[in-house]
């Protein structure tokens, strides 16, 4: 009897506005964010509130990326790496650098309330000290990604931009940079 293959992991794009209120800043990084976990070949599934999104974590049969919307050219190593530590850890835990979290990877055989609460902690004010004290507690293993970050003031705002415009001077700046959409909002902005 032949064994059956293993689903594949997905990426559950919870939405999160960003910290500079702007629809359209908040569409644009949204549409990258989906491209980009596209691109490394999730499935991807959106997600209105934290408790559709710890659901359908929970009842996956392979490894679950959450991923916020409110995170900005994100490199697609990130993503790798946090599925290569799934391999052999519960959670990976991707630090923002303002103390929340940018993506939160969860294996498929965690308890569906320790998912929940991990994610409940993930989109809390300080949500790494949250989700680090919650695996803790849980007695879950987690490592931490590379740290990035999210827009989440003026300040995350104008680092972007710049990141945005030092990425088009680079060879592998277009394959490593998904932010077209962000990278046309800027473009827009500075017109008006």
């Amino acid at each position: 009897m032949a064994k059956p293959e293993t689903s594949r992991p997905q990426a559950l794009l919870l939405t999160r506005k960003p910290g500079v209120d702007d629809d359209k800043l908040a569409a644009a990084l949204h549409e990258d964010m989906a491209e980009l976990l596209q691109f490394v070949r999730l499935r991807v599934q959106q997600c209105a509130d934290p408790a559709a999104a710890a659901k359908a974590a929970a009842s996956h049969d392979a490894p679950s990326l959450i991923c916020f919307s409110d995170v900005a050219g994100l490199p697609p190593d990130c993503i790798e790496g946090a599925l290569e530590l799934l391999e052999e850890i519960d959670v990976a835990i991707g630090p923002a650098t303002d103390g929340g979290v940018y993506l939160l990877g969860i294996r498929e055989e965690l308890d569906p309330q320790a998912v929940e609460s991990l994610l409940n902690a993930a989109v809390g004010a300080d949500g790494l000290a949250g989700c680090t004290g919650l695996c803790e507690r849980l007695g879950l293993q987690a490592r931490a990604l590379p740290p990035w970050f999210r827009i989440g003031n003026a300040k995350d705002l104008s680092f972007a931009e710049n990141l945005t415009r030092l990425s088009l001077l680079s060879e592998d700046g277009d394959m490593d940079f998904f932010a077209d959409r962000l990278r046309m909002w800027f473009e827009n902005r500075s017109k008006a």
